[in-house]
């Protein structure tokens, strides 16, 4: 079977280029939450992240995604984050 157009994005860490499908993507909204876009259709500005733990833990700890994402993150949002990359396989 042949498919069309495959949409690539690139990990916002490891600057590598993959189908958007094998990526996580992070959405802050205009009220400033992060939160994790499971449909790729959520509105509001986005950053992609790869399924490996060493891409999460370097995101977090340099603060790549608040960066990316052109806004700080609330410590919940944070929390959040870190407890979903824990089960990031």
């Amino acid at each position: 079977m042949i498919r069309g157009h495959v949409p690539l994005r690139t990990c916002v860490v490891c600057n590598t280029n993959t189908d958007r499908r094998d990526l996580i993507r992070l959405v802050r909204s205009r009220d400033g939450s992060v939160e994790i876009d499971n449909t790729n259709k959520m509105p509001g500005r986005g950053a992609y992240l790869c399924r490996r733990q060493i891409c999460w833990g370097s995101a977090l700890k340099k603060n790549r995604l608040e960066h990316k994402l052109r806004g700080r993150l609330s410590t919940e949002g944070w929390l959040a984050l870190k407890d979903f990359a824990q089960h990031v396989t």
